[in-house]
């Protein structure tokens, strides 16, 4: 009767234990999912925080970008800049053209004389050439400034790129006015044109961006694209024009 009595609580014992270990076992599956529902939920959530975030962002920018492109005082400007600097584009290029045919003409000339010895004649000739190459240097430095403006202009999406790709034009502009002011004089009106017009869009989009202007920053800018220009001019002389005989006198 002993064993069998022992027998019958060793499986009670028994079955307590396995009802309790399921009993926990299920308790601890019941908290994981509880776990991975809260960090489903907070991923989620951090999701659609990131998302409203770059949708505020995104809207911001399209909002800005269609008041510089459509706004009714800044539209109508920019285009303008655009037009002038793309007309001033094509002068330069034809007075280049122009320019660069006089200068092989001249060559020609300077060889001749130096072959019948004229040494007065290859001085003459000579200092021609050398106010061409001049000109040519000229025209060719403001053409490229004016296609990286224009450039610039053309890829503008917000008030912070017009701000700071905008400012450094006036002070480039204005060392292209000087530039060119004994080479082509008729452009000094034109340009001052642009100025006038680069100065008032530069005003609203300050307004309407709330931008302040650096200027220090800007003329680092502009000396930057006018050197960078200047080293192209004489690589493409370098490159497409012989160079000016010597006249031994």
């Amino acid at each position: 009767m002993r064993e069998n009595d022992n027998s019958e609580s060793q499986k009670a014992n028994s079955s307590l234990m396995v009802a309790a270990a399921t009993a926990a076992a299920a308790a601890t599956t019941s908290e994981n999912k509880e776990v991975i529902k809260i960090d489903n939920f907070n991923l989620s959530l951090q999701n659609n925080i990131k998302n409203c975030h770059s949708s505020q962002s995104s809207s911001s920018e399209e909002i800005e970008f269609h008041l510089i492109k459509y706004n009714t005082p800044l539209r109508p400007k920019i285009k303008q800049i655009q037009y002038r600097i793309s007309n001033e584009i094509l002068k330069l290029q034809n007075i280049f053209n122009e320019l660069k045919t006089q200068d092989e003409e001249l060559i020609k000339k300077l060889n001749i004389s130096l072959k019948e010895n004229n040494i007065q004649y290859s001085l003459l000739i000579s200092s021609d050439l050398n106010d061409n190459r001049k000109s040519i240097r000229a025209i060719w430095t403001s053409k490229i400034v004016l296609d990286t403006l224009h450039n610039q202009i053309c890829s503008i999406s917000s008030f912070k790129d017009l701000v700071e790709n905008l400012t450094p034009s006036l002070t480039v502009l204005k060392s292209i006015r000087s530039l060119l002011s004994s080479h082509i004089r008729e452009s000094e009106h034109e340009f001052k044109n642009i100025s006038d017009l680069l100065c008032d869009v530069l005003f609203n989009a300050g307004q309407l961006g709330g931008y302040l202007i650096n200027f220090k920053i800007a003329n680092n800018a502009a000396v930057d694209i006018t050197e960078a220009a200047l080293f192209k001019a004489e690589h493409k002389i370098k490159i497409e024009f012989l160079p000016i005989p010597k006249v031994i006198t």
